[in-house]
């Protein structure tokens, strides 16, 4: 906000923040007060909680069908047949997970609640892809905080997703299910996150390709913050005055496609919907949730310790 430079973040990651959100950027806490044009203005922040960027280069999620081989995997370990060598060398994580909580099973979704000094953790395992969690992070996130007020930091990887508080989440097995429902699907999804930022950066691009947005002569082209701002006021134009446009429509229909995959989202609750979920509260972190909470580690205050030591003193703290 005083007009300090200290940083690069991603287009589509910064387009999901609502204003007053908080991410770790440059070793450091920020809180998001505007977008305009291509920059993104911040304040610091000392909340301890706060989202984690992701990089489109980090975004190689699993596809449906590997996830599926991978829940049907789980089968096979339930059974002990350890019959490849990849799962033979996995087999004492796997006796360990089973020990401390649970092996989900292709028709269970396994939750874990796990507190420690950092807090209550929720562990959610669907196996979609971390494409597919980022978006059900959010929007179970949100759901929770209907059922009281409430403050997540989030994390995930293609295996699942973790949902801290500073207090114990309300998720049992009386609302488990509502939690991954199909209704007000549409509309959880777009207060969850922020649709309408989203949409603007995604009409950008269908303004130029349909012919709204003048580029610039060959050879002295507008720079990207031009065309966004005039892509910028074309869409608050169409918003309120044609909110039927076919390109608007387009817009939010992209987000929904390309960058939440809302189809790959709906059949995964489809799917969670007829499983059983088992709820677990493990007394120590389970082999399938430390590599997330590793994945997260960035997400708190500056540390002078190196990576590798931080996760040699959990290892050692919890086994």
């Amino acid at each position: 906000m005083t007009g300090g430079y200290f940083g690069v973040i991603e287009e589509y990651f910064i387009s999901r923040l609502e204003p007053g959100d908080v991410f770790t950027l440059a070793g450091r806490n920020v809180e998001l007060v505007a977008v305009k044009d291509m920059t993104a203005l911040v304040r610091k922040s000392n909340s301890k909680k706060s989202i984690v960027p992701s990089w489109m280069g980090g975004r190689m999620s699993l596809t449906a069908n590997l996830g599926r081989v991978l829940r049907l995997t789980f089968d096979k370990i339930v059974a002990g047949n350890f019959d490849e060598p990849e799962l033979k060398a996995l087999s004492g994580l796997f006796a360990l997970q089973k020990e401390l909580s649970h092996i989900p099973q292709a028709h269970e979704l396994l939750i874990e609640h796990i507190e420690d000094k950092d807090g209550y953790h929720l562990m959610v395992y669907p196996f979609e892809g971390r494409q597919v969690h980022e978006a059900m992070s959010s929007l179970m996130a949100y759901r929770i905080s209907k059922i009281t007020p409430i403050t997540f930091s989030i994390a995930m990887n293609d295996y699942g997703f973790e949902l801290l508080s500073d207090k114990p989440i309300p998720v049992d097995d009386s609302n488990a299910h509502d939690l991954f429902t199909l209704d007000n699907l549409l509309a959880d999804i777009q207060r969850s996150v922020n649709s309408v930022e989203m949409a603007t950066r995604k009409f950008r691009d269908i303004a130029m390709i349909g012919g709204l947005i003048f580029q610039g002569y060959p050879g002295e082209q507008k720079k990207a913050r031009h065309l966004q701002a005039s892509a910028g006021l074309l869409f608050k134009v169409f918003s309120e005055h044609d909110p039927n446009n076919i390109l608007l429509r387009q817009a939010y229909q992209e987000v929904f496609d390309q960058q939440m995959e809302e189809v790959r989202l709906r059949n995964a609750l489809q799917r969670i919907q007829q499983s059983n979920i088992v709820i677990t509260v493990p007394r120590h972190l389970t082999p399938l949730s430390f590599p997330i909470i590793v994945d997260g580690l960035n997400r708190y205050n500056l540390s002078s310790e190196k990576l590798e030591d931080r996760i040699k003193r959990m290892q050692q703290a919890e086994w």
